[in-house]
């Protein structure tokens, strides 16, 4: 049974496929897209015949797979080649890293691969033998299955990186970045200032995406708490929090599920100042080592900053590897054969 990871094209995305590859049979599937999602939404959209032409693009490119593969899409690129593997002949697996309100509105509004009378659900979804999501709403609203959120290091590589993280850094920092939402905006007016208070310096970056519809710098509110730029490699953001003595997550609105920020922090040994309160529910939440920001609690923060806490075992963490995620897709299918 060969995993076929399909269009997973973020830096990280390629760094854990390489490292699973020395202990795991995994293939990135990265050009399935290229000569077939444009060509097929113009056919699609002006009512052509596009059967043909779907047929010859899995002919070259999914000649591969066998019934007893998988094939691993992921939430966001599935929409611009749906139609290239609903009906692949082998197990099609879907892995949501966002929220379907998050991914209906950027699959409408900014990318553009579904029509605004289109829904994510109904387009999607039906395709896959089985679904994953982070997201606990999520799961509970559309019968998803509920898989943990993974790092893209192996076990091996979490257990050298605790080895290898500096509890001394030599200036008190916090570090955010993320994408310019007006709740994210809120949330750092209200805390740098008691940070700067505590002798904290803040590092908080919100990005203006090209994507967004029509927005120039002259759209953002200005503010001297954080800075407006683009985005970064994911291998700078971890030398980021490498660098910080406490990680900020701000969630977008309505998100349930812990995000990758969260597992970072919490492996590299960092304090947590966070909006999402269902972290109380994971095993590794602690409360001397995450701050849940909720109703007028900021004046507990100071009392946060003073304290120590004790890292989370491994053991404890290994469930949120990449080995684990691979582990969990795999069983999913030895158990129904």
């Amino acid at each position: 049974m060969t995993i076929y990871f399909a269009e997973w094209n973020a830096d990280y995305e390629k760094y854990m496929i390489n490292a699973l590859k020395h202990e795991y049979d995994v293939i990135l599937y990265n050009k399935l897209m290229k000569h077939f999602r444009d060509i097929n939404f113009s056919l699609e959209r002006k009512n052509f015949p596009r059967q043909w032409f779907i047929k010859l693009n899995q002919l070259i490119k999914l000649r591969k797979l066998k019934r007893n593969d998988i094939l691993l899409c992921s939430g966001f690129g599935i929409s611009g080649f749906i139609d290239l593997v609903k009906d692949v002949n082998c197990h099609r697996v879907l892995i949501l890293r966002d929220t379907i309100d998050v991914l209906n509105n950027s699959m409408k509004n900014k990318k553009k691969w579904l029509l605004q009378d289109e829904d994510y659900i109904t387009k999607i979804t039906p395709h896959f033998d089985k679904i994953y999501s982070f997201d606990f709403d999520d799961c509970k609203k559309y019968k998803f299955t509920y898989l943990n959120q993974f790092l893209p290091f192996t076990i091996l590589e979490m257990k050298k990186i605790r080895e290898e993280v500096n509890y001394n850094v030599a200036t008190k920092s916090c570090f955010f970045i993320g994408e310019y939402l007006d709740n994210r905006v809120e949330v750092i007016n209200n805390l740098a200032p008691i940070l700067l208070d505590n002798n904290y310096k803040t590092d908080f970056h919100l990005i203006n995406y090209n994507l967004l519809p029509k927005k120039t710098e002259l759209n953002f509110k200005k503010s001297d708490y954080y800075k407006l730029g683009s985005k970064i490699g994911y291998f700078d953001n971890i030398e980021k929090v490498k660098q910080s003595d406490i990680i900020l997550e701000i969630g977008q609105l309505g998100q349930t599920g812990v995000t990758l920020r969260a597992i970072e922090a919490i492996l590299f040994n960092k304090k947590l100042i966070t909006t999402n309160k269902s972290i109380k529910e994971y095993d590794f939440y602690n409360p001397e080592q995450i701050f849940i920001l909720e109703n007028e609690n900021y004046i507990n923060i100071s009392e946060f900053l003073q304290t120590d806490f004790l890292p989370i075992p491994l053991e404890i963490l290994y469930q949120y590897s990449a080995d684990e995620m691979l582990k969990t897709i795999n069983s999913a299918f030895i158990t129904s054969n």
